[in-house]
This record gives structure tokens, sequence and C-alpha cells, in this order.
């Protein structure tokens, strides 16, 4: 409740407060400290998310055709703008959320965070093989991941045809050389869908972290990805 009505910790034992209906249904018969939610957050471990994330997705069958990968960023910024103005700081690092999806579903099968900046196709060879069990036919991807090894792990790993651009002036490389014969437009239109998580994650959910360190930030920003299962298996039970 709190991240997706993006208030404070404080704010939103404040709002329980006055919301009969919503301590019923949790069970509550005495509100916690707003700081007994913030230090839950610190000691609840990344692996508890990632428990929680596989229940998601071990209540859908996912019959996944289609895969897709794309990473974006998330801004930390939890210092009061008017004094990072004045002080003449400006925050250049950023928390780099790599997404990998079912297009049929639209759940997200994988993610992983890390303090940015950082290139996507770090990213892309451990998401490929997680998300290899479920046996995509294609993966799509946009034209940074054009290299010959996120290729050949697709390929071959996978087992998986790739559908990602190839950049102008490659001359070598078995599979990128070889992708030319295999790619589809049709197939590769569909990469948009990854766009549209990333954008529903941050339109919901905040594209702004508030944690005050990286490991934090981290686990913030997977928890957005989470939470974005949770609310995409809401509209397909419904």
């Amino acid at each position: 409740m709190k991240t997706y009505l993006k208030t404070t910790y404080r704010e939103i034992i404040e709002i329980l407060d006055v919301s009969d209906k919503i301590t019923t249904y949790l069970k509550l018969n005495k509100l916690p400290h707003y700081t007994t939610i913030q230090k839950f957050f610190i000691r609840m471990s990344d692996t508890k998310l990632k428990d929680l994330n596989n229940l998601i997705l071990f209540m859908h069958p996912i019959d996944c055709e289609l895969a897709a990968m794309d990473g974006t960023g998330h801004t930390s910024d939890y210092a009061d703008k008017y004094y990072a103005k004045i002080r003449g700081k400006s925050r250049k690092s950023y928390i780099k959320n790599h997404i990998s999806i079912d297009i049929g579903t639209r759940l997200i099968l994988h993610y992983a965070a890390t303090k940015g900046p950082k290139y996507d196709t770090e990213f892309a060879i451990p998401a490929i093989r997680q998300i290899k069990k479920y046996k995509p036919h294609y993966v799509l991807a946009d034209k940074a991941y054009d290299s010959e090894p996120i290729r050949k792990c697709i390929n071959e790993e996978a087992k998986a045809f790739d559908q990602i651009p190839l950049k102008k002036h490659a001359k070598k490389g078995h599979y990128r050389l070889n992708s030319i014969s295999i790619f589809r437009n049709k197939v590769y239109s569909r990469r948009m869908n990854v766009e549209s998580v990333i954008f529903v994650i941050k339109r919901r959910f905040n594209g702004i972290n508030y944690s005050r360190n990286t490991t934090l930030q981290n686990k913030e920003t997977k928890l957005k990805d989470v939470l974005y299962n949770i609310y995409r298996t809401i509209q397909l039970f419904n």
C-alpha cells in the first residue's frame, strides 16, 4: 500500500488509522508504529522477495512463446531538491532495473537491480539462463543487446531464436550474421510489451527510490518488480 500510494512510512500509518475496512481485512487490532514497518523492510531479505515472485509465477501456467528483455533506471532522490541545488550537487547515480518478461501474460519472469550506470548487456546472459526453464521460442531485445555472446546464449543454452536487430557494420559472428535470415519484424514488434511493463512500474509504483543507501535502493527496486507482478496477477484473474 505504501509503495502503491507513494506515501511515506508515517503517512501510510495515518491512512490506516482512519481506514477501519483495511485494518479489519488485515486483522490489525493495533496499528504498528511507522518505524516498525521501516525496520521490517530493512530486515526483509531479497530471498523472501524472490520466493514471493516465484509463488506468483507458480500460480500461472506460463506458455512462454515470446520472452523480452529490457532495462531502465530508477533515480535515487531522498534529499530536498532546493538543498541539492544550492550545494551544487547533482545525483548522477541511479539503480539499474533489468527485467525479463513473458509477453503472453506480461509477468516478470526475472529481475535484477544494481547501482548504475550499467550496460543492459551485463544483465542479459544471467537473465537468459534464468528464463530458459520457461522454454521460450523467441527472445526479443533491442539493438543494444546485439552481441555474439548474447545471441549464442539464446540459441545454444535457451534453445530459442534471437530476435535482436543487427547493428550496422556487423562483419563477424556466426549467430550475428545468421540473424538476418531468422529476423521477423512481426515478432520483434511485440517487444514493445516490455517497455509497457516498465512504464506501468514507474507510473504505479514510482520511478524514484527514497531509500538512503544502495542496498535498500536495490531492494526497493526489486520490491516494485514483485508488486507489479501482484498488480498484474489481479488483472489476469479479473
